[in-house]
């Protein structure tokens, strides 16, 4: 296994301002054309067979549950084609390349959109291209949410290498349960999946009243951490990794960190109100990795409700370990 300890370059890059992507802030995600599936599939098989000797990867502008399970792979699996690989990202994140040079982006994760994001393939090569000749790169490949945007794009073409993010035992202090309590306002139609801070504090008061050693993770500007409880909010990938890897479980919302703990080696309990949602984490489960359902029918389940499926969850982990 690999960890990137990379530093990542201190170039950002501004949210593009064209008319054009101004237009788009209405649309939540980018949709592709059989024309995009085509030029991915056609540059996708070029670059695996016949790759120049430089990778530009991005910038990838869309959700993190996507960078980690879509993305990321791609990348990883892209590296020993290439003599030098360059990653455009959020800031944060140079965890998920090993062996690359990773650059970030200021495009907020709120302005993202869905999915992959809202922005066209054109106006996110356009930012590469910018990019490129800032880092005055000569015969490089470009690869964009054209050579990814289908799970037959991703597997087949350009292929997917996933590896556990971090080595168990982890040294250093450990919780019985982490909690992600998502809190980002996102420009789009899905806006209601942020569990209430009044609950949040609750569910937390209840772990600790009943001895459990309990931390909050995720980013700090789009998570909370309810007073009293250990706050292991951070900016830095390779730092929330570490506390998700040092815990018996992280609990909360489906949504992007609980990914990162499949991938971390940690159980997860979640709720969502969709089962499709539930059926997607059990599809990218890749190490399967103990998960636990609270519900599928809601994004507030009660805290009593939490707190009973968590006991029952830390029991039968317990009972495997």
């Amino acid at each position: 296994m690999k960890l990137s300890n990379e530093a990542p370059s201190s170039l950002e890059m501004s949210a593009p301002s064209s008319p054009g992507m101004r237009a788009k802030s209405a649309d939540a995600m980018y949709r592709f054309t059989l024309l995009d599936k085509i030029i991915g599939a056609v540059q996708g098989l070029r670059m695996r067979f016949f790759p120049r000797k430089i990778l530009l990867a991005g910038p990838y502008v869309g959700e993190f549950g996507h960078e980690l399970m879509d993305w990321q792979a791609c990348i990883r699996s892209c590296v020993p084609r290439y003599r030098e690989v360059h990653v455009i990202t959020y800031p944060g994140r140079a965890l998920l390349y090993p062996d690359c040079k990773v650059h970030f982006h200021g495009i907020p994760p709120e302005k993202a959109g869905y999915k992959h994001g809202r922005f066209t393939p054109g106006e996110l090569d356009a930012i590469a291209r910018t990019k490129a000749a800032e880092l005055g790169l000569r015969n490089y490949d470009m690869l964009g949410i054209r050579h990814t945007c289908t799970q037959y794009h991703r597997k087949y073409i350009l292929t997917q290498k996933f590896e556990l993010l971090v080595r168990k035992p982890l040294e250093g202090p450990s919780c019985d349960v982490a909690f992600h309590f998502r809190r980002i306002h996102k420009e789009g139609p899905d806006d209601s999946r942020n569990y209430p801070l009044e609950m949040c504090d609750e569910l937390a008061s209840l772990c600790l009243q009943e001895g459990l050693r309990v931390r909050c993770v995720g980013h700090p500007l789009y998570s909370h951490c309810p007073e009293g409880v250990e706050d292991c909010r951070s900016e830095d990938l390779a730092t929330s990794a570490k506390m998700i890897g040092a815990s018996r479980i992280l609990a909360g919302e489906l949504s992007g960190p609980m990914h990162l703990a499949q991938l971390c080696g940690t159980p997860i309990l979640i709720w969502a109100p969709d089962q499709w949602r539930i059926d997607n984490c059990n599809r990218w489960n890749i190490f399967g990795i103990p998960t636990f359902v609270v519900a599928n029918d809601t994004s507030r389940p009660s805290t009593e409700h939490v707190m009973k499926v968590l006991n029952d969850s830390l029991q039968r982990l317990a009972l495997i370990s």
